[in-house]
């Protein structure tokens, strides 16, 4: 079964470049927005999530706090302009993996998602679900 990958961000050309750019190696999913982004989560359960930070509305930040309060969450990865670079590294506190700048390099993009979804397969943990492994919250010990 492959891979789900979600990509939110309110500039149609970013979720066009990037769903190309993954086509053939993964399922894409698309929303355009933080609430939308939410939906497509709960409803269709993505492996990776590239969350842009300032979307209007919701913001990506915003997003990924919803995201850290799931039992079991997909790997987050965040888009963002060179502008918003401190709000990047503040989301890395927050449950994002990392980050990629706008404008970015289409390979490096491939890289990020094949290393983290590799990464899943290797010490991915099941949810319980019977569908992909996702990453789970541990408990503490």
């Amino acid at each position: 079964m492959a891979h789900k990958i979600l990509i939110v961000d309110d500039e149609e050309n970013i979720l066009l470049v990037v769903k190309q750019a993954l086509a053939g190696h993964c399922e894409v999913l698309t929303a355009a927005n933080g609430q939308a982004a939410l939906e497509v989560i709960l409803r269709d359960k993505p492996d990776f999530v590239f969350l842009d930070i300032s979307m209007p509305g919701m913001s990506g930040v915003a997003v990924l706090e919803k995201i850290r309060g799931l039992p079991a969450r997909p790997v987050v990865w965040m888009l963002t302009g060179d502008e918003d670079l401190e709000m990047a590294a503040f989301t890395l506190k927050g449950g994002a993996s990392g980050y990629l700048t706008k404008p970015f390099d289409v390979d490096r993009l491939r890289a990020v998602v094949f290393n983290a979804l590799q990464d899943l397969e290797k010490g991915g943990e099941d949810d319980g679900s019977g569908d992909k492994p996702w990453r789970v919250k541990k408990g503490k010990k």
